[in-house]
């Protein structure tokens, strides 16, 4: 029982810390509203990254993509990295008939993957172009989370039959 209650207080710090950082990104969001801020993203993304990576794909994509809202402050070329990694798991798993998921978090997904589509026309996914002049062309509509978005949103309905 110790170790429940030292695990619950741990638990309590961290929610704790989490809203501490909540409050400061409201504060500087207040002194410069045009300015992006990453620390809560970044917290939200790592945690719902791990649990992903533990097989619990309810709970982490949750963490994911609560962690890109608002999404015009969020999504961002490294945000979206990580975020789309946990996607392609997801979905990886789904198609290997490996997990089940509520009907409801694939919903959220779909949602998810709209509003990236929407809100990432300008965010690019990759620093580097292809070295040859052929490949160029190709590259630069695909370089987008837009692009991208839509593509995993497809593999999602295709996976899941919706």
């Amino acid at each position: 029982s110790s170790g429940i209650n030292a695990e619950y207080g741990q638990n309590e710090e961290a929610e704790d810390l989490m809203r501490k950082i909540e409050k400061e990104e409201e504060q500087m969001g207040y002194e410069d509203p045009e300015r992006k801020i990453y620390h809560l993203c970044i917290v939200n993304l790592v945690i719902g990254t791990l649990y992903c990576a533990k097989g619990n794909f309810e709970f982490g994509i949750t963490r994911v993509i609560k962690s890109m809202e608002p999404y015009s402050k969020k999504l961002g070329m490294d945000t979206w990295h990580y975020a789309k990694r946990c996607f392609l798991g997801l979905i990886e798993n789904l198609a290997k008939h490996m997990i089940m998921v509520r009907d409801v978090v694939l919903q959220d997904c779909i949602q998810f993957l709209e509003h990236a589509e929407l809100y990432g026309k300008n965010v690019a996914c990759r620093i580097q172009p292809p070295l040859n002049a052929a490949a160029m062309h190709e590259f630069q509509g695909k370089n987008t989370v837009t692009y991208e978005a839509r593509l995993i949103k497809g593999l999602l309905l295709l996976v899941c039959d919706l």
